[in-house]
């Protein structure tokens, strides 16, 4: 299938390799894409062409998010690992690249839902005349690459003009709906694939009410999304980026104590010393 083969390099000659800011990976590039990442994913492409691979190619390059609540979801870890990006890393014994292709959870989608959330944010405000930068608060869960994902978003976010507030390590999602109410957040991201199987991992979007996105925010969002086509940009000058904040205790303090009042009998809960709670974390979501 030549023509098939042309079309699946195309692809790839558009994307630039980014490996994890810090943890699995170490070194970033820069911009535009150096000869080695384009070379890698040629390679990738090329062994799973050897191997007659063709449903795993079609799964990485031609099947479409399934939500449109979740502007960008997928599997991060192949069903097939191509050997050139399956390089384990000798302290974490993880692997060391997200799976490549331009229908998965990797840095290239990251970098484009990315992207097209904060292009919509600076122009919500301009309809609004918000003269304020956006504030985006990112949490991620313990899957695949979440740690990774959440700091190269806010990266993208800062670099782009927004203020971007991330948490010191995973979170539940309920605490990212708080925060961006409690902080008046423009929006929210959470990097998770909430009950899906382990090898999955999704970027969903909530807007200022703490809600995930419903009309015309979705539908905005995405077509903003759809029309970048690199994970490539140029990034604002210093005095025009946004900054990148830690969240430290005091959200976590302040959730808790505003669920506190949701407990319709606090006395029951404090009497009840015999009380038993299963807990399961869902595939990876939670600890």
């Amino acid at each position: 299938m030549p023509g098939d083969v042309e079309k699946l390099h195309s692809k790839n000659r558009t994307r630039r390799y980014r490996r994890p800011i810090d943890g699995i990976g170490g070194e970033e590039h820069s911009h535009p894409p150096c000869r080695s990442a384009v070379d890698l994913y040629r390679r990738v492409v090329d062994e799973l062409i050897a191997a007659g691979a063709w449903p795993e190619l079609n799964d990485r390059f031609y099947r479409r998010s399934r939500s449109a609540l979740a502007v960008c979801a997928g599997a991060p870890l192949a069903k097939i690992v191509a050997q050139r990006s399956a390089v384990i890393h000798v302290k974490t014994s993880g692997l060391e690249f997200p799976c490549v292709g331009t229908n998965a959870m990797n840095f290239f989608n990251i970098s484009r839902a990315t992207q097209g959330l904060v292009a919509y944010l600076h122009d919500w405000n301009q309809r609004a005349e918000i003269s304020a930068k956006p504030k985006i608060v990112i949490a991620h869960d313990p899957r695949f690459f979440s740690n990774e994902f959440c700091k190269l978003t806010a990266k993208i976010a800062a670099e782009n003009g927004c203020d971007a507030f991330i948490f010191d390590g995973p979170r539940s999602t309920p605490e990212l709906s708080f925060a961006v109410r409690h902080i008046k957040a423009t929006a929210g991201i959470v990097i998770t694939a909430s009950h899906n199987p382990s090898h999955d991992n999704g970027y969903k979007v909530y807007f200022s009410d703490g809600a995930q996105v419903i009309e015309p925010h979705a539908s905005g969002i995405i077509a903003r999304v759809n029309t970048i086509t690199s994970e490539t940009f140029a990034p604002l000058p210093k005095d025009r980026q946004g900054r990148i904040t830690t969240l430290g205790k005091e959200i976590d303090e302040a959730y808790m104590q505003r669920l506190e009042t949701l407990i319709l009998d606090p006395q029951i809960i404090r009497e009840a010393k015999s009380l038993r709670i299963v807990y399961s974390p869902l595939h990876g979501t939670g600890r």
